[in-house]
C-alpha cells in the first residue's frame, strides 16, 4: 500500500515546488519600470532632461517626439500644471538646439490643441477665467489664414499662453492638416522663448520654408506671400459682411480680442 501512494505523493509535491517558483518570474517580466511618466510630470521632466545632459538637445527632443506619438492623448485632457510644464520643457529644448529643422518643424503639428468646433471654443471661453481664455485676432494678424474660398470669413485664435492656434472656416469647423493644410493654425515654439524675433525664426522662417505640411500645395515664401496678398485683396472686397460677421461672434466670445 505504502509504494502506491508514494509515487503519486512525490508528483505532487514536485508540481507544487515547481509552480512556486514559475510565479515569481512571470511577475518579474510584468514590471512597469520602463513606463513613460505623464507628459509634463515633473518625473517626465526630469526623465528629459537627463537625456539632454547625457546625448545631447536633439537627441532628447527625438524621445519627445516618440513619447507624443505614443501618448499624445495625455496632452488632450492633462493637468493644466503639467501641459504649461510640457511647453515650456519643448521650448527650452528648441532654444538650447538653436534652429529647426524639417522634421521639427512639422512636429508641431502634434503638439498643436483646440477645440474641435467655433461653438465649442466660445463654450470653453465662458467658463475660463478672462486671462486663460482664446483670443480672436484681428484680420490683419490673420493673413496667413484667411485664404482661398470664402477664406476671408476665416477667424484666427491664439491660446492665452501663445502655444496654441485655432483656425475656423465659414461653418464653425477646426481647419487641420487634412481639410485645410494651407489656413490651418499650428502650435508656436517661440511662444516659450522670452528673445525678439524668436517668432520669426523658430516658426515663421520653418514655416516661409516648408509649408504648414509635408503634403502642403503652399511652399515658399514667393508663393505664400503671394496667397497672403491675394486674400487681403479679396477681404478688402467682402469688408463689410465680414465686419458684421466678426462683430456678432466678438459679442459671443466675450473674451480678449486683439
Amino acid at each position: 500500500m505504502r509504494k502506491k501512494f508514494i509515487v503519486p505523493i512525490l508528483i505532487f509535491f514536485l508540481l507544487l515546488n515547481g509552480c512556486t517558483k514559475v510565479a515569481p518570474t512571470v511577475i518579474h517580466n510584468n514590471s512597469t519600470s520602463n513606463k513613460i511618466p505623464v507628459l509634463g510630470s515633473i518625473e517626465y521632466v526630469e526623465k528629459i532632461q537627463k537625456i539632454a545632459k547625457k546625448t545631447g538637445n536633439r537627441s532628447a527632443l527625438s524621445v519627445i517626439m516618440m513619447d507624443v506619438d505614443k501618448n499624445g492623448n495625455e496632452l488632450d485632457n492633462n493637468e493644466s500644471i503639467n501641459i504649461v510644464r510640457f511647453h515650456k520643457l519643448v521650448s527650452s529644448l528648441i532654444y538650447k538646439i538653436g534652429y529647426v529643422d524639417m522634421e521639427t518643424h512639422y512636429f508641431r503639428n502634434q503638439l498643436n490643441r483646440a477645440p474641435k468646433t467655433l461653438k465649442g471654443l466660445i463654450k470653453l471661453n465662458k467658463t475660463l477665467p478672462i486671462n486663460r481664455r482664446w483670443i480672436l485676432l484681428n484680420i490683419r494678424y490673420s493673413g496667413y489664414h484667411i485664404q482661398g474660398v470664402d477664406g476671408e470669413y476665416n477667424l484666427k485664435f491664439v491660446s492665452y499662453d501663445d502655444y496654441c492656434e485655432a483656425v475656423y472656416n465659414k461653418k464653425g469647423v477646426l481647419l487641420n492638416e487634412k481639410n485645410d493644410p494651407i489656413n490651418m493654425g499650428t502650435y508656436n515654439y517661440a511662444a516659450g522663448i522670452p528673445k525678439i524675433n524668436a517668432h520669426v525664426k523658430f516658426d515663421m522662417d520653418p514655416y516661409l520654408l516648408w509649408g504648414n505640411t509635408l503634403n502642403s500645395p503652399q511652399k515658399g515664401k514667393y508663393e505664400i506671400n503671394s496667397g497672403v496678398n491675394l486674400a487681403y485683396i479679396n477681404y478688402k472686397k467682402h469688408a463689410a459682411s465680414v465686419y458684421i460677421y466678426r462683430k456678432n461672434l466678438f459679442g459671443m466670445q466675450q473674451g480678449k480680442v486683439q
